[in-house]
């Protein structure tokens, strides 16, 4: 038997609430994506693996698009079971999602010792034979945030990198990134002075401003999508009761 009154309005309410809620999936999926390709490369600068997390959210992405599918089916066909299947999965997304977001702020201010430990340690690392991948991350870290060194481009003094040449510094802190001409760029002026320590932060904060927002619309939807599932659930219940 087909709900009635209040209930019917519910029932479609919870449907177009799926339907957002898919594209909210999606979109935390294309957030996800656009956060590991944009800092997935500098991913062995660090021990805290920062790129985790967006993996994190592309699959949560992924697992809200599946989970919406229990939902629009369990409000067309007014299915106890789909519904209640799919109350259960967002109720256990949800508690994941507070789980995540509590963690992130206890533990954030450890996250930035972390990430300052870790770059003054592959500082020291840049350049040698074994640690190919931390040079390419530095280089490409330097060039695309436009910085040199952890907290300045000083800081590749005191480095085996450049053997006592206080005047030496990567290519890739120059402005115009040519072979050499990080050997005599202090002297000319012609390379970035600011350090990467605070520019990757800064990077760090916009990527979590944009899925913090995304996180919140997403969340919204998600309750009410749950509390209309459980008001469906109960009308339906009624409904078989009295039939």
């Amino acid at each position: 038997m087909a709900v009635e009154g209040a209930a019917k309005v519910i029932k479609v309410l919870l449907f177009v609430f799926n339907f957002i809620f898919f594209l909210g999936g999606i979109g935390l999926l294309g957030v996800g994506i656009y956060v590991q390709l944009k800092i997935g490369d500098y991913v062995a600068l660090s021990s805290v693996k920062y790129v985790t997390g967006s993996i994190i959210i592309i699959a949560v992405g992924a697992v809200i698009a599946v989970i919406t599918f229990f939902g629009c089916c369990g409000a067309i066909k007014e299915s106890r079971c789909l519904l209640g299947t799919f109350f259960a999965l967002m109720l256990l997304v949800f508690g994941l999602e507070v789980a995540g977001t509590s963690l992130g702020y206890v533990y954030r201010d450890q996250v930035k010792d972390e990430l300052l430990k870790d770059l003054n340690q592959t500082l020291y690392q840049y350049g040698s034979e074994d640690k190919e991948g931390v040079t390419k991350a530095y280089d490409l870290l330097q060039e695309k945030e436009k910085c040199c060194g952890v907290n300045g481009y000083r800081d590749w003094r005191s480095t085996p990198f450049t053997d006592g040449n206080h005047s030496k510094v990567p290519d890739s802190c120059c402005k115009e990134v040519k072979p050499k001409c990080g050997d005599t760029s202090v002297v000319t002026g012609n390379i970035y002075t600011e350090g990467c320590y605070k520019k990757t932060l800064n990077l760090l904060r916009d990527n979590l401003i944009i899925i913090f927002g995304i996180g919140v619309a997403v969340a919204v939807i998600q309750l009410l999508s749950m509390i209309f599932a459980l008001v469906l659930i109960c009308k339906i219940g009624d409904q078989s009761t009295y039939a």
